[in-house]
């Protein structure tokens, strides 16, 4: 990717963890009386409210989700930007160019994400 800012290595390794475990710093904050799930129900009805826009026939509603692709390979299932349309998923785009950090992350995740889809349809 190339993004509109620059970090040390320092700086993104300490933003890559806080969005990874962002979470954690919720249920912290709230002195374990609560988690984050509004922001996971803002995140969901807003993904809903862009589905409904691409089935209503809006054009261009790009979205990220988890979906079944072939893009990436060895995991038949990513996230992945999509483009919507009136019978759901008309387009699944590839993530693009990403940095040499940025592929060790997938690299490293690849194989939980692998083990964690294989049990969803499994179940």
């Amino acid at each position: 990717s190339n993004p509109g800012a620059t970090f040390s290595d320092e700086e993104r390794d300490a933003l890559t963890h806080r969005i990874m475990f962002g979470g954690d710093e919720v249920v912290k904050a709230k002195a374990g009386g609560g988690s984050a799930t509004l922001s996971m129900a803002f995140t969901g009805a807003e993904f809903a409210d862009r589905v409904m826009a691409g089935l209503a026939g809006e054009s261009g509603v790009t979205e990220c989700t988890f979906v079944e692709q072939d893009k990436v390979a060895g995991t038949p299932f990513f996230s992945l930007p999509v483009t919507l349309g009136k019978e759901g998923v008309d387009v699944i785009h590839h993530y693009g160019t990403v940095t040499a950090h940025e592929q060790q992350l997938i690299d490293t995740m690849l194989p939980d994400l692998i083990a964690q889809g294989k049990k969803g349809v499994e179940w």
